[in-house]
């Protein structure tokens, strides 16, 4: 590992200097990169796309599935520590065994990326956009309708709302854990508010499955990493689990990837079940692959801070009246990219160290003892 480069380097503020950044690094390997274009186009009217480079075997039995930027603004923290796997593979420092692939997916939401948005072009939040196939996109959370009014005023920012007064109130009344469920879940019945599942299956995530169905023919195991910021203590990464049930079954995953090893439940810890997610959805469409899917997220604010953040764009994008160009640099979508990528090396450090670890506890977990 290159330990002479400063980690700053690793970070970009815009969608085509990550990309260029991933690009550049993909091609220095022996790898394969595929682009996944998508129909909508940049601030500056750039192509945007989904970037995957595939690393190993060109017929695994066993995969390593690295997703960044599903939530767009969170793509340039994953971009960094994809980035800097993709200089370990080149330096010969990652051991895969024979019969196992690395596939690093490279801004699953690229719209929100570039235009410095957690959701897409939809509005929607496209961790809750993958619903299994015979699941229909409807319903809210029971008592989402009791919060509507507090995360989506439907009026232009200005002036004080004291939200942070209202939002305390609300969690006096309705308990933490039960208001953080009801907002995160997932909603399929109001477009233009906060958590937005989305219409119907949207473009990006269609791309993805229809590449994901070649990419997985003959793979029998797959661990899946899908990288986050945004949940948690300050720096520090909880590792999300969904898909296993029981004592005995974390336990053996905490035995493998460490203590920070959590349920999705709001109860046990950091998280919450969500609908449509993506690594559930991965694992609805190939039941016959042995999935471990893990979502590693790294906090970064306070949950009122976090959310004051994601409301305050929200309002300013769906009520606020100003064309889409004069929204990229306002001071709600600078916020926004601010709590989600923390510009300090002390937070970027951390999260490259810990995203580098788990790597090397897949790889470990991935090759016969």
């Amino acid at each position: 590992m290159d330990e002479s480069k400063p980690v700053w380097r690793y970070f970009a503020n815009q969608y085509v200097t990550a990309r260029q950044n991933f690009i550049d690094a993909a091609e220095a390997t022996d790898g394969r990169l595929e682009t996944l274009p998508i129909s909508q186009l940049g601030p500056q009217d750039e192509q945007l796309s989904i970037d995957i480079c595939i690393l190993g075997s060109d017929n695994p039995r066993k995969l390593l599935l690295h997703t960044s930027g599903v939530h767009g603004v969170e793509g340039y923290p994953g971009c960094a520590v994809q980035v800097k796997l993709l200089e370990r593979w080149a330096a010969g420092e990652l051991e895969v065994p024979d019969d196992c692939a690395i596939v690093v997916v490279h801004a699953v939401n690229p719209w929100g990326m570039a235009w410095m948005r957690r959701v897409n072009e939809d509005n929607a939040d496209l961790n809750r956009n993958f619903l299994p196939p015979d699941e229909a996109y409807v319903g809210e959370p029971e008592r989402y309708n009791e919060l509507n009014a507090l995360l989506n005023p439907r009026t232009a920012p200005g002036g004080w709302d004291f939200f942070a007064l209202r939002a305390g109130w609300v969690i006096l009344r309705m308990g933490f854990n039960t208001a953080k469920q009801n907002v995160a879940e997932g909603q399929y019945e109001r477009p233009r508010a906060l958590q937005f599942g989305g219409p119907g299956l949207c473009e990006s995530p269609k791309l993805l499955l229809d590449w994901l169905e070649g990419a997985l023919e003959g793979v029998e195991r797959c661990v899946a990493l899908d990288f986050h910021t945004g949940l948690g203590p300050h720096g520090v990464d909880s590792l999300l689990i969904s898909g296993e049930d029981g004592d005995a079954a974390f336990a053996s995953l905490r035995e493998r990837y460490g203590p920070t090893v959590q349920p999705l439940d709001p109860d046990a810890g950091v998280a919450y079940r969500i609908r449509g997610g993506m690594l559930d959805g991965f694992k609805s469409r190939w039941p016959n692959i042995d999935w471990t899917l893990i979502t590693q997220e790294f906090g970064t604010e306070k949950p009122l801070k976090v959310i004051a953040a994601l409301r305050a764009e929200n309002r300013l994008t769906q009520w606020g009246g100003r064309p889409d160009k004069a929204l990229l640099g306002s001071p709600e979508r600078e916020r926004l990219l601010d709590i989600f990528n923390p510009a300090t090396d002390k937070w970027r450090g951390m999260i490259m160290l810990r995203g580098q670890a788990l790597i090397d506890d897949t790889l470990s977990d991935l090759t016969p003892q």
